[in-house]
């Protein structure tokens, strides 16, 4: 019998985590971060230069001077199209306090532009009731998966904006 119930409170509680994020807006919010994704590529493969800039958050644009020239620095780095990508690791954040809430995706693809394998690092806020100005990217960081060891840095050490390979330290 006790199994019975012990299952039954697992199935219950499984079945009400679920609502309770889709009552709540996650489920949205994970969409709003995968089309951000889609978004990135799609940019990437007209060399979008407005379209990128436009997803970084106002905090970022308000800030970082040189985003536009940064992004175009980037295509001409990449120099291709991204033939696939897909979804490698994603980390959220949510802060809840008074009824306000913030919600921020660290996500990790892997890109593959020509023959080469990348990986394509972001921080996207896609909701922040404290502070409207930081929903958007904070940074795009992209390097070549050969180079996973050269380019690790922990997320709160990277810098708002682009990640630039070829000025890195």
């Amino acid at each position: 019998m006790k199994n019975y119930i012990s299952i039954f409170i697992v199935i219950v509680m499984i079945l009400s985590s679920c609502k309770g994020k889709e009552k709540m807006g996650f489920n949205d919010r994970d969409d709003l971060n995968m089309q951000i994704a889609d978004k990135i590529v799609e940019c990437i493969n007209n060399t979008d230069v407005i379209g990128l800039y436009n997803l970084f958050s106002e905090e970022v644009k308000n800030n970082d001077l040189t985003l536009k020239e940064d992004i175009k620095k980037l295509y001409r780095y990449l120099n291709g199209q991204v033939k696939t990508y897909e979804k490698w690791a994603i980390a959220t954040t949510t802060d809840m306090e008074k009824g306000q809430n913030s919600t921020c995706y660290r996500s990790k693809f892997k890109l593959k532009i020509d023959d080469i394998t990348y990986f394509m690092y972001y921080d996207n806020t896609v909701k922040n009731d404290f502070s409207s100005e930081q929903v958007g990217l904070k940074f795009i960081k992209i390097f070549p998966l050969a180079d996973e060891d050269k380019y690790f840095c922990y997320w709160q050490d990277i810098k708002p904006g682009i990640f630039l390979i070829n000025e890195a330290k």
